[in-house]
């Protein structure tokens, strides 16, 4: 999760509102649907990512996910 903070520059609430816990987006992302990002399953648990798959969501998706909506970070 740090990584991918640090590549976004966004915080962990935005990255999971916007990105991790968005339906639509889940769907693709979930290693259990055939994705490529493990969900925390309990307290305690981290989150895990493969980078480059990760990387190519969100270059693929830059402008849906990043575009502002009166919104400014």
């Amino acid at each position: 999760m740090q990584d991918l903070k640090d590549k976004t520059g966004r915080s962990e609430d935005w990255l999971k509102e916007k990105i991790l816990l968005k339906p639509a987006y889940m769907k693709k992302l979930d290693i259990d649907r055939g994705g490529f990002v493990y969900y925390p399953e309990s307290r305690g648990d981290k989150w895990c990512f493969l980078a480059k798959r990760m990387e190519e969501f969100l270059t693929n998706h830059f402008v849906e996910i990043f575009k502002l909506k009166g919104e400014r970070p």
